[in-house]
């Protein structure tokens, strides 16, 4: 019967189900746990498992340049940006409504950390993010450019 099951679960792409349901059983038995409720448990630890293993892969897609979160940035040191100005930058509705943020000002100021966080919160609402900064984008769109490459290479910050 394991060996089926586990065969079944490898088929189904289910890993996680498939490493814990057997010590899940155990538990179950000990606790009188129904089967509508082993059966849930089974499926909200195989989602929290592909929703995390997805924000892993694509923050490493991002090519942050390191990450931190809103949560860790500094608005005292910064007191001319508020948490409150960010607020429907960091909601799930930022991205498909298509809003754009541009960040400037002097060198050490918090944009990029604020960039990557935003980016970052983007990700853990279910949409992609790449970081690139400016001059690398100018430079992938001249050399694109003079190669007759321009559309493509848009492709890589358009596509929805």
């Amino acid at each position: 019967m394991t060996t089926e099951l586990d065969a079944m679960l490898m088929r189904l792409h289910m890993p996680t189900v498939r490493r814990i349901w057997s010590d899940l059983q155990i538990r179950a038995e000990k606790e009188g746990m129904g089967y509508s409720t082993y059966l849930r448990t089974l499926m909200e630890e195989e989602i929290a498992h592909r929703a995390q293993t997805r924000v892993t892969r694509m923050v490493h897609q991002a090519r942050f340049p390191f990450l931190r979160t809103i949560e860790e940035f500094d608005f005292t040191f910064q007191s001319s940006l508020r948490k409150e100005l960010l607020g429907s930058y960091l909601g799930p509705e930022f991205v498909p409504e298509g809003r754009c943020l541009v960040a400037f000002g002097p060198s050490g100021t918090g944009k990029t950390h604020v960039a990557v966080a935003i980016a970052y919160r983007a990700i853990q609402n279910g949409s992609d993010a790449r970081f690139v900064t400016a001059a690398h984008l100018i430079d992938e769109l001249s050399s694109a450019s003079r190669e007759g490459k321009l559309r493509e290479a848009l492709l890589a910050y358009t596509r929805p």
